[in-house]
């Protein structure tokens, strides 16, 4: 006997109904979620261009004597991986690093030299600064570096999260917003403000503060600013390997970010020399995407050094 319509229906088994709560838990969950970062984003992505009054260091530092800058100030070299195998070299005048192994008294008073140089360039610099009409509404009480080294100690003191930033959502946040929460909103725009007005002289002042760093000896009356590798390394680790440190990079200039990218990876290089990198950070798949993004950009007016000590990394990490 053939089927009728109402016995195909009685064979037919029940349809099941999808019970659409946990689905439609799991999406208000995730519109929550993305709600969140939007308004993280969109608050400290507009907090960081908005001026305001400068919140003072908590730490005070006593202001230094104030000299004039000198009228011309020549270039020192990009530091690079060949600046590293013994004392990294101040080259205002030509001076190239010394052969590897050289440790030697004439060594010793090299280095010292070269304390001398950098301090002066870099205690120069900040008096220049101190002369500039644009600072002035930021009202810093002291001298601009005297401000800057406690600025500098009160970010070294208090380290973004290098490991298991993406555990959470709160440490997450926490790590985009690291800048705003350690220093304020307001001496990010006075950084912002100094990168974007003197632009032609950050890549020299950028080399001399990575050069004073690497020879770690360094201590001088004209600057006093004291960044050991350690504490180097976990802002490196941060820029390079975080979501919150690439985040940050990306709402820079490409200027910055290229700089900031480079300099985080030649310190990251030598935590490898020392065996510091703790967190096991591989710089090997980081190189080579750096150098292509230096060959294509055009902001950057030490682009061939850069290039050719990258290009010495990437050998070195074959």
């Amino acid at each position: 006997m053939p089927d009728t319509p109402d016995t195909e229906k009685q064979k037919r088994p029940p349809s099941r109904k999808k019970e659409p709560g946990q689905f439609r838990s799991i999406f208000i969950i995730s519109i929550l979620i993305l709600a969140v970062m939007g308004a993280v984003f969109f608050f400290f992505g507009r907090s960081e261009h908005e001026p305001g009054r400068v919140t003072p260091v908590e730490r005070q530092v006593p202001a230094p004597a104030i000299t004039k800058p000198p009228q011309t100030r020549p270039s020192p070299e990009p530091a690079g991986p060949a600046a590293e195998a013994q004392v990294p070299a101040a080259t205002r005048q030509g001076e190239k690093p010394g052969a590897p192994g050289a440790a030697t008294a004439v060594a010793v008073e090299d280095q010292a030299k070269q304390c001398r140089q950098l301090a002066g360039n870099l205690h120069h610099f900040f008096s220049y600064l101190d002369q500039q009409e644009y600072l002035r509404p930021f009202d810093l009480k002291v001298p601009s570096q005297a401000y800057f080294v406690a600025l500098a100690a009160k970010l070294l003191n208090n380290p973004p999260i290098v490991s298991g930033e993406s555990n959470d959502l709160y440490t997450m946040l926490k790590n985009m917003a690291h800048f705003f929460r350690v220093i304020g909103r307001n001496n990010i725009l006075l950084i912002k403000t100094i990168l974007d007005r003197e632009r032609d002289k950050i890549e020299d002042v950028a080399a001399e503060l990575y050069q004073w760093t690497a020879i770690g000896a360094c201590g001088n009356e004209q600057f006093k600013l004291n960044a050991p590798l350690p504490q180097l390394y976990e802002y490196a680790g941060f820029f390079l390997n975080t979501m919150g440190g690439r985040s940050y990079l990306f709402r820079r200039d490409s200027r910055s970010r290229l700089l900031v990218d480079y300099y985080a990876i030649l310190i990251i290089d030598r935590a490898n020399s020392k065996q510091l990198n703790k967190y096991g950070i591989d710089i090997r798949p980081i190189i080579p995407r750096l150098i292509q993004d230096i060959k294509s950009s055009n902001q950057l007016i030490y682009k061939e050094k850069y290039l050719d000590h990258l290009y010495d990394l990437q050998v070195k990490y074959q």
